[in-house]
């Protein structure tokens, strides 16, 4: 059910994409659950945004719960049913069906909103429905239902709305009690009252309430709920007065006159009086009340929808009035004078107030049905106010008032109140405001509202205010302004305690203090310029000249309301804020230190240090325009000038106490700064001053991790003083100050411009950063102790790359200004990987290394000033590194934006390659090459390559300057780089890069310049890809002979299938030019129908295909989170070729499925027409066809692997590199649709995974003659085929894995869910001979991939990648189970391709590291604390027992590494058999390594021992070791007919040993080896005969015809007839057999010496069948 809910939530948010699943959801749920299926319907319908068509035409049909027969007159539908436990399942308790019933009404009531025929069909019956629940008012679950109908009420018409609150009257409206005692004008009424029975049922429902014959529901209530929240509810006891500081505001209302007739004021109620309030009280149950609540709303419901008689209308007007005038005696009434206490109590007070809450929203939903404006209108509308007034006041000096129920019933009075008086205006308006004003200024006076937690009541009373103000401050301005300034006057107000003598001042009353509150949330909700003008100048009248003039809770809040007000943005108020506050902030520092300061208040301290910084702040954060926002930048840079020249003489303190809390205001206003434009030189001063005094008072975080040693210094920074530790501590740490300073200086550096003075006199701005010290400061320029300090500091800062003797030519002021610059572009680094503020798009203007870079271009700089701000650069450029090596384990949004720092970077870099600056030059290029080995990610970036190969022709700079040899060696910089950039790529990843260069040169051919292309061209020519041979290349990916032949795919090289594998060079620049005019012309074709389309105005064709429940993820690209638009005019155009396209794949894919050959040609154009088709969508940015468009691109990724030959594979390869490369947001969906395509190639047995014997190559021709097994059919496709489409395919992958094993965590798990399910046991692959390269370049990237375990963004799966390695070891071994076999084909270099793959394995395998885990005591592998192996069995999930998971892993490793290095000699030597070039000498292996390795490989598969004694015939050390396992171990063995010669021997049978008894048990073995064992050596034995009968008996007879002379000779020694017994059944089960029999007996007529010749064939035929007979004679 929760499943459903959610799927109807998301068809409610995309009503257009999935209004259609509707009734589908619907039915899914079972149809006796019909309420169920109703909620699950208009749960989807109800969020549904109304439309024209909607209006027209309802989304969906009436649900039968509440459905009604137009025939009946009375409701048919199951609401009334439901009413009754019984229509309800068993498991539905009480609560369930209140949440039912408040969901379902809620859903419904939304669906009526938004279908006006809906609406119109629900209110036909909803009526007659609520009638029939009221009419229930026994039962529990009517009472939920009206519960929830009171909170969402439903359409109902005229009609019936009079019969609907005639019946709530009747039934609940019981009359307001009569209190005894009350004034004669709460016992009088209007005769119109009398008119109704109010009370009818009072008494059956006071006494119901636990009568067995009620519904189990009795006890489901709409507001027990309610009712048990607010119980738990924290009542006070508190005073109902409330007044504090000596009582300075009492008001006396008609409520406090109430209360004195009453007895509430002197003393308490008398003793009959107060008995029989509570009593009659009392006397209304808690469970009445609840229904009256009820009842009370769902006649305001009414009341607002339709409109009702006037004599009713009047009765409801009249009960409204009754329970509030009867309020005011309630709320008085003690706690204490209760009869009940405790919970119930508790329950009783917040049900009765609720009651009046519903009362409260009647009456004022009553006034507003009231149009008239008569006389008698208007008198009852004030009479209305001033009653509501009457029970605001008796809520607030009410005992009750702490109550939530209470401030819910007070915030309803107000609002209620105010929504009255600013409908009618006028007079209303003003008794309103006059009475409001006492009301407000007594909640200002209660003490609880000073806390920054304020109470409800103050809330209120702010809300009502505001609406008031708001909508009367230009139709009623004059009572508004009174109003205002009445509350104002309350601040100005004195004491008389100055003419008392011996009277000490009083604190400040709460009235002052929640006044000045509220007239700032008041200017901040009305955000009027007027209101903040008349209300400003009497604060800052205050705050200059008044109480506030001095340090006082007064002041503090003062300045925490002109600082709101001046955040509005209103330019007098700001103005006048910002000049009081700086001067009241530089007034505050001046006094410190003084003798006057010690004397001073707490809130002297308080306003310093943190309410004028959190008014700063606040307008920082407020002001929006960019006028004002500049101006307050200007101002607050040069406050903090001033503070930082005034802190810095202040003896024995630390200037950050005072320039610190500034920084988050400066923080924010600098947050939409942009540092790259031109700054004006007055405001890059300041920043410069800024950053200045940041660094001299230690303010910025440690830029130093480590702390560099440097000279000792330490008897110069004693005598110097604090400042000079400050400096050294600033840049190792710790940091001293509040982290949230620190916080701010990171954020200040991102909007901060390069503190390059605009002056290159180096003196003058000497001169200037002296004016920064006061004269005689212990850090000014004459203090030679001081400078020394900065320079360690400045030294540390560096790293230690700059020494401090190298710095004496720098003076103190001049290294605090390096120190600054050094602070400033390493954090800018540290805060955010180097993102400058100034826009949302990430390119190289945003990289920080713009600004790092601009220092560098000052000319004439001093020497020791140009090495530290080359120090700089490069500790910056250290720090951007270190930022990004920390965030590689990241995915999602995150990876994203530090993938997109990097190439911004990176980019930023190539750009200034092209500086006019040799040293600039130098100095990017250095830092390019270390970022690019760093980060090997960035070679196949779109944006790097794109930068690379066209920044020299787009650089404005190189049409400007007129520079013939700068522009030479710039170019020939460019061009040295980009080579060395492909050909570093091309090692690794040739695929991609490939695929980029051709999308760059697709790109290049659009321009109208020609230049850049050739230029490009040019340069690609003269590069090549080198073969393995190559001294000149390194073993890279290149060299793998998969990759090379996927590279010659991804180029567009027509290359046949006999040269798919060739080695020899493919020139990079002549394929992928090729390549990238084949794309060019396919985008044209595309291109050019479309706008053939277009102009002829399209034609009909048929919608996007429906999709194959895949693209999910293409979805998210495509659509992102928008509904989709309606089609355009090429949306038709693409929906037509989508159909197109979609059906030519599939007919691809079915042509292969029944057999036939797929014509080359026609479908790579159709691959390349689709994908240009893909490509474009993709790049317009169009919503529709998403789901054609997914299925796509899924038969872009799996026909290649439906069709498994190697001309569509090569196609594929070519296409899913196109993909990748020209939409790189595609990666991680293709790799995922190919991974998945992968995964089925084994389920199925493809290719690779062919693990059937009839694949196995030509060992399958033989069986049984050579392998145990009886033959089958030879496959239609040839497995070769099928092993060179995987080949390419995994060369593919490789590629892939090399472009992204540094940068995707998402594509590295999904390459490791492909190498999971492809090592998973028991082994899966075929064993062809064919199949040895791919299967080992296979394992080759297993063994690639695990060694990310040791890269940042892998090392969260350590413990997998761990295990993934044992698995891929145990699959390698895997081949070795079977005998080594020689395979030729007629494609070139085959065998050569096949001895290089498995030889670059054995060269990796070598290669590894050998302890990639930590070992535990026992030498159980284990990783942070938990064991690969479990320590109590020593069990290893992959290797099975284990005692020592070390030792046996790395004989293992071993042992494959010796098998795989003999496969590759082996392999080597059928590809050259007269290659006379030596091999390498191979170490000689012992004797005691042979029984290891025999040992080793026993325990991992004991077929791996037999392959290995087959593999070493004349090892007599392996041989004698595995006849001893077998014989050890023999019924382990039972299974692998292979070790019948270990223990079956002539000396076995001689001894008649004890391990021939396993033969009955054994395994069937080939007829050859069966045949061997009827040799005279075995004498016949009956277990060996008897087993050898059995073998022979297991195969057809004609299969066994092919040794018939071994047979016939066997009959020589077959003493005990069996051999002839055998021949004469076959002969009698095949006739084939017996001819072929006969004529071998014939030739048996030499007789043995010693013996009579003997008449074989007259022998044989006596005992034939006739048949026989007949055919010989």
């Amino acid at each position: 059910m929760e499943a459903l809910i959610e799927l109807c939530d998301l068809i409610a948010q995309n009503p257009s994409q999935f209004s259609d699943k509707l009734s589908w959801i619907c039915d899914k749920c079972p149809h006796r659950s019909t309420s169920r299926r109703d909620l699950l319907g208009f749960r989807a319908l109800s969020s549904m945004p109304s439309s024209p068509s909607r209006a027209s035409s309802p989304t969906a049909p009436i649900p039968p719960i509440c459905a009604q027969s137009p025939s009946s007159s009375s409701s048919s539908g199951s609401v009334p049913h439901s009413f009754t436990q019984s229509f309800w399942p068993h498991p539905f308790s009480g609560d369930s069906v209140a949440s039912f019933f408040a969901d379902f009404i809620r859903y419904v009531s939304k669906a009526a909103q938004s279908s006006p025929d809906f609406s119109e069909e629900l209110a036909a019956f909803a009526g007659e429905v609520l009638i029939s629940a009221i009419g229930e008012s026994r039962s529990g679950i009517a009472r939920a239902f009206l519960c929830a109908l009171s909170q969402n009420f439903l359409p109902i018409p005229s009609s019936d709305a009079n019969r609907l609150v005639t019946c709530l009257i009747d039934q609940f409206a019981a009359p307001t009690v009569a209190v005894p005692g009350t004034p004669r004008e709460l016992a009088a009424e209007n005769s119109s009252s009398q008119s109704s029975p109010l009370s009818a049922n009072h008494q059956s429902l006071t006494s119901y309430n636990g009568s067995p014959g009620n519904e189990a529901m009795s006890n489901v209530s709409g507001s027990s709920s309610s009712v048990a929240s607010k119980a738990a509810d924290d009542a006070s006891t508190a005073s109902s007065r409330g007044m504090v500081n000596g009582g300075n505001h009492v008001w006396r209302t008609s409520a406090d006159q109430l209360a004195q007739n009453l007895g509430l004021n002197e003393g308490g109620l008398g003793a009959v009086s107060s008995g029989q309030q509570v009593a009659s009280f009392e006397e209304e149950s808690v469970e009445f009340l609840e229904w009256q609540e009820i009842a009370f709303k769902l006649i305001a419901h009414v009341l607002e929808k339709v409109h009702i008689e006037p004599a009713l209308l009047e009765q409801v007007r009249l009960i409204g009035k009754k329970q509030i005038q009867s309020m005011s005696v309630f709320l008085k009434i003690r706690k204490r004078d209760w009869h009940e206490q405790g919970s119930l109590l508790k329950a009783r007070i917040n049900t009765k107030l609720s009651v009046y809450k519903a009362a409260v929203n009647l009456k004022i939903k009553s006034l507003s049905a009231l149009d008239s404006d008569s006389r008698s209108v208007k008198r009852l509308v004030y009479e209305a106010v001033a009653i509501l007034i009457d029970a605001a006041e008796a809520c607030l000096l009410s005992g009750w008032r702490k109550l939530r129920s209470c401030e819910e019933l007070f915030s309803s009075l107000l609002l209620g109140v105010a929504q009255i008086a600013i409908a009618r205006g006028g007079q209303p308006l003003r008794i309103l405001l006059i009475r409001l004003k006492p009301i407000v200024l007594n909640v200002c006076a209660q003490p609880d509202t000073w806390s920054n937690n304020q109470g409800a009541m103050f809330e209120s009373v702010t809300k009502a205010s505001c609406q008031i103000i708001e909508s009367c401050w230009n139709k009623e301005r004059a009572p508004v302004d009174t109003y205002i300034m009445g509350l104002a006057t309350s601040i100005r107000e004195r004491n008389d305690y100055e003419e008392q003598d011996n009277q000490e001042k009083p604190a400040v009353p709460f009235v002052q203090l929640n006044i000045i509150r509220l007239f700032a949330e008041l200017s901040v909700a009305v955000n009027k310029s007027e209101l903040v003008d008349v209300i400003l100048p009497l604060f800052i009248e205050s705050l200059e000249e008044g109480d506030a003039s001095t340090p006082s809770l007064l002041r503090l809040r003062l300045l925490d309301a002109v600082s709101q007000m001046a955040s509005l943005g209103f330019d007098k108020s700001y103005r006048e804020t910002v000049v009081l506050m700086t001067r009241s902030y530089l007034n505050k520092l001046s006094s410190v230190g003084s003798a006057e300061s010690k004397t001073e208040a707490a809130e002297a301290t308080t306003e310093r240090v943190e309410t004028l910084p959190a008014g700063f702040l606040r307008i920082a954060s407020g002001l929006t325009g960019d006028r004002l926002r500049s101006d307050y930048r200007h101002r607050l840079l040069s406050l903090c000038s001033d503070v930082g020249l005034a802190a810095e003489s202040k003896s024995g303190r630390s200037g950050a106490d005072f320039l610190g809390p500034l920084l988050p205001a400066v923080a924010a206003i600098c947050s939409d700064f942009d540092p790259t434009l031109n700054v004006e030189p007055s405001l890059l001063k300041l920043f410069r001053n800024l950053w200045f005094y940041v660094a001299l008072f230690g303010l910025a975080p440690p830029i130093q991790k480590t702390p560099v040693t440097t000279k000792s210094v330490s008897s110069t920074l004693n005598s110097v003083g604090s400042m000079g530790a400050i400096s050294l501590q600033a840049v190792n740490g710790p940091y001293m100050w509040n982290v949230e300073w620190s916080s701010a200086v990171l954020r200040i550096s991102q909007g901060t411009p390069p503190l390059v003075v605009s002056s290159v006199k180096w003196l003058e701005d000497e001169l200037e950063l002296n004016a920064l010290h006061n004269p005689g400061s212990r850090q000014g320029s004459g203090n030679e102790k001081a400078a020394l300090a900065q320079r360690a500091a400045l030294s540390a800062a560096l790293g230690g790359r700059v020494d401090v003797t190298a710095m004496t030519t720098i003076s103190g002021v001049k290294a605090t200004y390096l120190l600054a610059v050094a602070f400033l572009e390493i954090i800018r680094f540290s805060s955010n990987g180097g993102i400058l503020n100034g826009g949302t798009t990430i390119d190289a203007a945003r990289s920080a290394f713009t600004c790092v870079f601009e220092y560098l271009k000052t000319p004439n700089l001093m020497p020791a000033v140009f090495q530290c701000l080359t120090a700089i650069v490069h500790r910056a450029f250290e720090t951007a590194v270190s930022w990004l090596e920390d965030r590689v384990s990241e995915i999602g949004h995150e990876a994203d934006t530090r993938d997109s720092i990097l190439t911004m970077h990176t980019c930023f870099l190539i750009k200034s390659l092209s500086q006019r600056e040799d040293h600039i030059r130098d100095i990017a290029e250095n830092l390019l090459t270390q970022l690019r080995d760093k980060f090997p990610q960035v070679l196949w970036d779109s944006s790097c390559i794109e930068s690379l190969l066209f920044s020299f022709n787009d650089d404005s700079s190189t049409t400007i300057i007129n520079d013939p040899a700068w522009t030479a060696t710039v170019r020939n910089l460019y061009q040295r780089i980009v080579r060395e950039w492909i050909i570093k790529s091309l090692s690794s990843a040739p695929c991609t890069s490939q695929g980029l260069l051709q999308d760059k040169l697709c790109k290049a051919n659009t321009w109208q310049r020609a230049q850049p292309t050739i230029d490009v061209v040019l340069l690609l020519s003269e590069i090549r890809i080198g073969t393995g041979k190559n001294d000149n290349w390194p073993i890279q990916t290149a060299n793998i002979p998969a990759i090379m032949a996927s590279a010659a795919a991804a180029s567009g090289a027509n290359l046949k299938a006999s040269e798919s594998f060739n080695l020899e060079v493919i020139s990079s620049g002549k394929c992928n030019q090729a390549a990238a005019t084949v794309k060019c012309n396919h985008a044209g074709e595309i291109a050019g129908m479309r706008r053939l389309y277009n102009s002829i105005g399209g034609f009909q064709s048929s919608t996007a295909p429906s999709g194959l429940g895949l693209g999910a993820g293409l979805q998210r690209i495509i659509s992102g989170a928008f509904p989709q638009q309606p089609q355009a005019e090429d949306d038709s155009f693409n929906g037509m070729l989508l159909n197109k396209f979609v059906r030519l794949l599939q007919q691809f894919v079915n042509i292969a499925e029944k057999g036939g050959e797929v014509v080359r040609s026609e479908f790579r154009d159709t691959c390349s027409q689709a994908t240009v088709l893909l490509l474009s969508n993709l790049s317009s940015g169009s919503k529709s066809n998403v789901e054609g468009f997914s299925q796509l691109l899924r038969l872009l990724c799996w026909c290649p692997a439906y069709i498994s030959t190697h001309d569509a594979m090569e196609t594929g390869v070519f296409i899913w590199t196109w993909l990748v490369s020209a939409a790189p947001q595609l990666g991680a969906l293709v790799l995922a649709e190919l991974v998945d395509a992968w995964l089925w190639t084994i389920d199925t047995k493809r290719g690779l995974f062919a693990s059937e014997a009839r694949y196995s190559g030509p060992a399958a021709k033989l069986r049984p003659h050579l392998s145990p097994g009886e033959p089958e059919l030879q496959p239609e496709i040839d497995p070769v085929e099928q092993i060179i489409a995987h080949r390419l395919w995994l060369g593919f992958l490789i590629d892939r894995f090399e472009a992204v094993r540094h940068q995707s965590v998402e594509q590295l798990l999904l390459l490791g869910r492909m190498l999971q399910g492809t090592t998973k046991l028991p082994w899966n692959f075929s064993h062809h001979p064919a199949a040895t390269g791919t299967f080992f370049t296979l394992m080759l990237l297993g063994l690639k991939y695990c060694s990310c375990q040791f890269q940042g963004n892998l090392q969260k799966f350590q413990m997998g990648l761990q295990l993934l390695e044992d698995r891929i070891y145990r699959a390698s071994l895997g081949w070795f189970t079977f005998e080594p076999e020689w395979y030729d084909t007629n494609y070139t270099n085959f065998a050569q391709c096949e001895a290089q793959s498995v030889s670059l394995f054995v060269h990796y395998l070598s290669n590894m590291k050998g302890d990639t885990v930590q070992f535990g005591s026992k030498g159980n592998g284990q990783e942070n604390g938990n064991p690969l192996a479990d320590a109590s069995d020593h069990y290893h999930p992959v290797w099975g027992q284990m005692e020592n998971y070390a030792v046996g892993r790395e004989k293992r490793r071993q042992l494959l590494l010796m098998l795989c290095q003999h496969e590759a000699d082996r392999l080597e030597v059928w590809a050259q058999p007269t290659n006379t070039k030596e091999s390498s000498s191979r170490p000689k292996i012992s004797a005691d390594k042979w029984l290891e390795y025999t040992r080793t490989a026993f325990s991992v598969d004991p077929r791996i021992a037999l392959s290995l004694a087959s593999r070493f015939p004349t090892n007599a050390f392996v041989k004698t070791e595995v006849t001893q396992l077998v014989q050890a171990n023999i019924v382990d063995v039972r299974n692998i007919p292979e070790a019948l010669p270990y223990f079956i021997t002539p000396k076995a049978v001689d001894d008649n040993s004890v391990l021939l008894q396993q033969l009955p048990h054994w395994a069937p073995c080939s007829i050859t080896q069966a045949l061997e064992f009827l040799t005279p050596a075995y004498k016949g034995h009956p277990r060996v005969m008897a087993y050898v009968l059995r073998v022979l008996e297991s195969y057809p007879p004609e299969r066994v015809t092919f040794f018939m002379p071994q047979l016939v000779q066997s009959l020589r020694h077959d003493e005990g007839r069996l051999v002839e017994g055998y021949l004469l059944r076959a002969a009698q089960r095949s006739d084939i057999f017996a001819h072929i029999l006969i004529w071998h007996l014939q030739g048996e007529t030499v007789p043995e010496t010693g013996k009579e010749p003997k008449q074989w064939e007259e022998w044989f035929i006596s005992r034939t069948a006739a048949s026989c007979k007949a055919a010989y004679n």
